[in-house]
């Protein structure tokens, strides 16, 4: 597949909190490699008028003396078809209060936008109308905050104020604040003990406000002044619910309206289940299309959100009249069940002789030439190692790997005999889980000086991958394991080529472990204590290419996966499917929170939280590696929990992304927002 990602590019330069760098950056220690695939970060020149939001500006041209990557399209390829790759511009703080800021709900209209986040009980609404001033006001006190756009501009506000359902709308040029709310009402009472409220706007621009009421789901539809027409949707809780519009002209009375039935699409959970359900105005009814369990052994992550956030995203988009796609996402997690003994972490790997080549260093810990690799604890236990998957000339014959290795662990009193072992294995599927049952193991040993480790097995392929392992299970011991001089026999033929099998090579960054060319490493992460095992996030998709007539799924997408293969960090429960027909091939988007790093030792936060994106090929499970593609930089991203996107009806290749970032004291939050275009 090939790989099509976004563009974000902002929507306002109201004001610059963050000026990324560009290739030449002097905070930098390499520049970026303008040639590859990722992320190219370019300089933002401060604009002197507002953009149009219907044509984002373009990245500076260097005219201001700074340099920048451009976005690497194919003279041939015409860039409205084939977008190529992030650009990174300037991120915006909307909140810019030292008060916590929870954010809640975001809506894109025609050349307008709204945020609204709430902040010690109160609802706030940033609104921008075409240009990059948000004017913010409070509007009410409450709770679970929904916006939606009509396509005439009119913006629509559904809020939970102690168990009431509380309405607004705002014309273009006013503020939700500066309107009278309306109680929504269950025939002719008012909601008391609803909660979760989500509004969407039909296609003669009322409003249907869906609720939450004592587990059960209600339609209410604004009719006119305060009233309106209630209906009972589903059992289940925290809908998420989004409109489409059949291509269809609607006809009243004989007479053609000019306007397009419409429906929406809800999905919520419900006994251990997604269920998703389509409503069609036309014949006023609802349907459930399809439930999906969750795993046994997994459970649902933001079901009960403090804001009424639904835990399932979803995206629509008509193709034609026959083809309509529809995605719908969520997250789960797999609880830890108990901790390892012992917790292990990840070692500190190195080349042996970081003088190499021009002068020698450790050289007991070299078994021939002048370079060779090791890990090494910090303190703690390790089970750790490299690998690399070769390709084999006689999937017929068999496959010897030898090596040498040795251990070193310091002789005291304290640790007589320090449990560090090493051994060599062979996955002859060519399989990169080292516990997988398919690879086959050496003799375990710990050899203090350099000994011969081998291992023969039959080929069942045209590859197969090679692992080195490391294993120390003592704590408080600084335990050392180190490899030389790989080679590789296959019975006949000839040989099998590895890479950089004797360490002379090239050592690089792989994140931010130091590994030999050609090797990737690999560790357990189990936490920093017993106690904190890892528990394993993982988002799933399901979809439908006829309107939700049928589905495939649910289909894993991402999980909270390290480089190394390793568990780690989290997934947070916000995950939203953003679906394009212009990359090539057509492709879905899910954007969401990933968080990295281990938390601080006595403590569950975990840092680096921030924006990630897994692009998919539209109709399938093939998606970028796990666990995705960071859109902004981490030293410009303080650690976040809440991501929203927001598709613009009006422009399929471009979304709003609005998220929280703690503030310096890492209690409280702000809100940030950028564009993703495609270009």
């Amino acid at each position: 597949m090939k790989r099509t990602q976004y563009l974000v590019m902002p929507f306002f330069s109201l004001i610059m909190i963050f000026l990324f760098t560009g290739c030449t950056s002097p905070g930098e220690p390499t520049p970026p490699d303008c040639t590859a695939d990722g992320i190219a970060m370019i300089p933002t020149a401060t604009r002197q008028t507002d953009p149009d939001l219907f044509s984002p500006p373009s990245p500076p041209d260097g005219g201001d003396g700074a340099d920048y990557c451009p976005t690497p399209i194919p003279v041939e390829t015409p860039v409205e078809e084939f977008p190529e790759q992030f650009v990174t511009t300037e991120v915006v703080n909307l909140s810019l209060d030292s008060a916590n800021q929870d954010l809640a709900a975001t809506a894109v209209g025609d050349d307008m936008l709204a945020v609204a986040w709430i902040s010690e009980g109160d609802i706030y609404v940033a609104l921008s109308r075409g240009g990059n001033h948000f004017q913010v006001r409070r509007v009410d006190s409450g709770s679970s905050v929904s916006l939606a756009f009509s396509r005439a501009n009119r913006l629509h506000l559904a809020y939970e104020q102690d168990g009431r359902i509380l309405y607004r709308a705002a014309d273009q040029g006013t503020h939700p604040a500066d309107v009278a709310p309306l109680i929504v009402e269950d025939g002719l009472h008012p909601v008391t003990n609803g909660r979760s409220p989500q509004v969407v706007v039909d296609e003669l621009n009322w409003a249907h406000v869906l609720y939450e009421q004592d587990g059960s789901i209600f339609k209410a539809k604004h009719l006119s002044n305060e009233t309106w027409l209630t209906q009972f949707v589903a059992y289940g809780t925290n809908p998420a619910v989004m409109p489409f519009y059949n291509e269809k002209e609607l006809v009243l009375w004989g007479i053609p309206t000019g306007t397009y039935w419409f429906g929406i699409i809800m999905a919520a959970p419900y006994n251990g289940e997604i269920r998703l359900f389509r409503y069609l105005s036309w014949f006023n009814v609802w349907e459930q299309m399809a439930a999906f369990p969750i795993p046994a052994g997994e459970e649902l992550t933001g079901h009960f959100d403090e804001l009424g956030a639904s835990p399932v995203g979803l995206d629509f988009l008509a193709v034609s009249e026959e083809e309509a796609w529809v995605y719908a996402s969520w997250v789960t997690k797999r609880p830890f069940p108990e901790p390892p003994l012992p917790p292990y972490v990840q070692p500190i790997y190195e080349a042996t002789n970081p003088l190499f080549p021009n002068q020698i260093a450790n050289p007991e810990h070299i078994y021939e030439g002048l370079n060779s690799v090791r890990w090494r604890s910090a303190n703690t236990p390790f089970d750790a190692g490299l690998r690399q998957t070769i390709s084999i000339p006689d999937p017929n014959g068999t496959i010897t790997v030898e090596a040498w290795g040795l251990v070193e662990t310091p002789a005291t009193e304290m640790v007589a005999d320090a449990d560090l072992t090493l051994r060599i294995g062979i996955d002859p599927t060519g399989g990169d889980n080292p516990d997988s049952p398919d690879v086959v193991w050496s003799t375990v040993a710990a050899p203090t000086d350099f000994a011969p480790f081998n291992v023969t097995v039959p080929a069942q392929g045209s590859t197969a991958t090679v692992f080195l392992r490391g294993t120390l299970n003592n704590a408080d011991v600084l335990g050392t394991a180190v490899w030389d001089a790989v080679t590789i026999h296959p019975s006949a033929g000839s040989g099998a080529d590895g890479t950089n099998l004797d360490f002379e090579g090239s050592f690089i960054l792989q994140d931010s472990i130091t590994v030999p060319e050609g090797w990737t490493a690999w560790y357990q992460d189990s936490g920093y204590t017993p106690t904190n095992g890892r528990d394993v996030y993982t988002v799933y998709a399901a979809w439908s290419d006829n309107g939700g007539s049928a589905w495939t799924g649910p289909e894993a997408v991402t999980a909270n996966r390290d480089l190394s293969g390793g568990t780690t960090g989290a997934i947070r429960s916000d995950v939203t499917p953003i679906i394009s027909m212009v990359t090539e091939p057509p492709s879905v988007s899910f954007f969401y929170i990933y968080e990295t790093g281990d938390p601080p030792p006595d403590t569950t936060f975990l840092r680096f939280g921030r924006p990630y994106q897994t692009q998919c090929e539209l109709g399938t499970a093939d998606c970028t590696d796990t666990p995705g593609i960071p859109l902004l930089p981490r030293n410009v991203v303080r650690p976040s929990y809440r991501l929203l996107a927001a598709a613009d009806p009006f422009n399929p290749d471009r979304a709003i992304l609005t998220w929280d970032g703690l503030q310096t004291d890492v209690t409280n939050k702000d809100v940030y927002a950028t564009y993703t275009v495609l270009r």
